[in-house]
């Protein structure tokens, strides 16, 4: 059985597997769209699995309740959380939905969440009452009612410890100019703008000097083609970041949680931030909330086409050629302008 967050196609732009079809349905679902469609969904984002099960799309692609606990399980992101609710936790009746004056206890620590999805996986080997589960997206909401402190860590500079190395937020060339000139990231959308903690920016300068000496890697005009660098993930999974992210931008996190912009940590291990109020704060700000302004970025990379950093400590050093950064002219992997529902669905 292919890995529901596989590509899972039989061809090259064939249809996507059942077992992606239905994650990325249960994504969107507790991700954007619970309380449109009339999904009860607390402050911590969790819903009644037999309440997700009763959704009009999943309902009409027949997913069943294994189908739900191979997507939390097999998950390579770990897209979801799931906590295990029986009747006798609460009342002496079978609970028919999540009420929102009874959400599930919340762990204390990452590591606490993590056990109660293992202990409720482990329940449904042997109780598989679709009532007695709640499932929760663990990161990229866009429902406001849902808040970020009761399902995230906030990081703070009075626990040095805990603060990741590396904050990087992946995009895309046609969006680094745009970022620019608002000055800085924005949510678009979203609850919070995704940051990954990797890869280190001395793996993947390292990765595009390797292959940048390799001249199989060069078209006919002897630019590298892209398609070839090794991005410097040395093949792993980065929660938080698209795989074919062409730029990134590093943040320097103790700079800008000293300036006064939050960040937290999602129980899958995201960095995510909804940046802080730049309203009347000069160009950039305009009136339109939060975003994570540029003096907080360290260092900008674009790596897919080999150029290195492009931005440094306030300063451009390399503009990016136009044929990269007009609409489409990413080459393989760039999204559209506007191309809000193409990124999400990756992440």
């Amino acid at each position: 059985m292919p890995h529901p967050n596989q590509k899972g196609r039989g061809g090259r732009g064939g249809p996507p597997s059942r077992e992606v079809t239905v994650s990325k349905a249960l994504s969107y679902l507790l991700r954007h769209a619970a309380e449109r469609e009339g999904l009860k969904i607390d402050s911590r984002g969790y819903a009644n699995v037999k309440d997700v099960l009763a959704w009009r799309k999943l309902k009409s692609l027949k997913v069943t309740f294994p189908e739900i606990i191979a997507a939390v399980e097999t998950s390579d992101k770990k897209r979801f959380a799931l906590f295990y609710r029986p009747p006798s936790s609460t009342t002496d009746e079978e609970p028919p939905s999540l009420e929102p004056e009874e959400p599930a206890p919340e762990p204390e620590t990452e590591n606490e969440t993590t056990t109660a999805t293992t202990q409720a996986l482990t329940h449904s080997q042997t109780d598989q009452t679709p009532s007695h589960y709640l499932i929760r997206a663990t990161q990229g909401h866009s429902i406001k009612s849902v808040e970020a402190e009761s399902l995230l860590e906030k990081l703070t500079l009075d626990s040095p410890d805990k603060l990741p190395e590396t904050v990087v937020h992946g995009t895309f060339h046609s969006v680094w100019p745009k970022i620019l000139s608002s000055g800085g990231l924005r949510c678009m959308g979203r609850n919070h703008a995704h940051f990954a903690t990797g890869p280190a920016v001395a793996d993947v300068l390292g990765a595009i000097q390797a292959t940048s000496a390799a001249s199989a890697s060069k078209d006919d005009n002897g630019n590298n083609n892209g398609e070839n660098f090794d991005t410097g993930s040395k093949g792993k999974v980065i929660s938080g970041m698209r795989q074919d992210a062409q730029v990134l931008v590093y943040i320097n996190l103790r700079k800008a949680l000293e300036g006064g912009c939050p960040f937290w940590r999602s129980e899958n291990g995201v960095i995510l931030s909804e940046g802080k109020d730049v309203s009347g704060e000069g160009e950039g700000g305009g009136g339109e909330g939060k975003l994570i302004p540029v003096e907080f970025f360290d260092v900008v990379v674009e790596r897919r086409r080999g150029l290195g950093v492009i931005w440094e400590k306030g300063e451009v050093v390399q503009t990016l050629p136009e044929e990269l950064t007009r609409r489409g002219g990413g080459g393989k992997g760039s999204p559209k302008e506007g191309g809000k529902k193409h990124r999400e669905s990756k992440r």
